[in-house]
């Protein structure tokens, strides 16, 4: 019994030593995980390149748009909706950069769980979920063509406007 208790001892002392390995892994990986989520209640707050819109959200989304008092006194509607698209776009991209900072730390640390059971689903693949590329920015917006003058509305317009209705 002596002769096969050697080597079935220091295997299964090989074998403790890597599960302590995987465990201790594993605790640090759930600590950065516990630091991403909290993270992702983070708020940030952009401001577009003119001045005249802040946004504020999160991971999860936009939870506040605040245009300046004079915003319209300094602008156009049109280059007032690019600020606002500006500034979404940049809340979109800070929040992505957040998240890929704070998921970094698990990329490839630890042996996937797909790869030491077959069929199981795979964290590499659920944190590649979590964390999409950041959106493309936005292409400038082409002012809209001015709206052509229908011409026999005129006239009729003229009736009504130039007409007393009470009597």
């Amino acid at each position: 019994m002596d002769d096969w208790s050697a080597p079935t001892r220091a295997e299964n002392d090989a074998l403790r030593a890597q599960i302590d390995s995987m465990l201790d892994t594993f605790n640090t990986e759930k600590a950065v995980l516990l630091d991403a989520q909290s993270h992702a209640t983070e708020l940030v707050s952009v401001w577009s390149a003119d001045g005249l819109v802040r946004v504020s959200g999160t991971i999860a989304g936009v939870s506040e748009v605040h245009i300046s008092a004079d915003a319209f006194k300094k602008t156009t509607p049109e280059s007032l909706g690019s600020s606002v698209t500006e500034a979404i776009s940049e809340l979109s991209r800070r929040t992505a950069q957040t998240q890929q900072q704070a998921l970094g730390p698990l990329s490839g640390s630890m042996p996937d769980l797909s790869d030491l059971v077959p069929g199981a689903p795979s964290m590499k693949d659920l944190i590649a979920q979590l964390t999409p590329p950041p959106p493309p920015l936005p292409e400038p917006v082409v002012e809209a063509p001015e709206r052509l003058v229908d011409d026999t509305d005129d006239d009729e317009g003229d009736y009504f406007r130039n007409r007393t209705y009470l009597r």
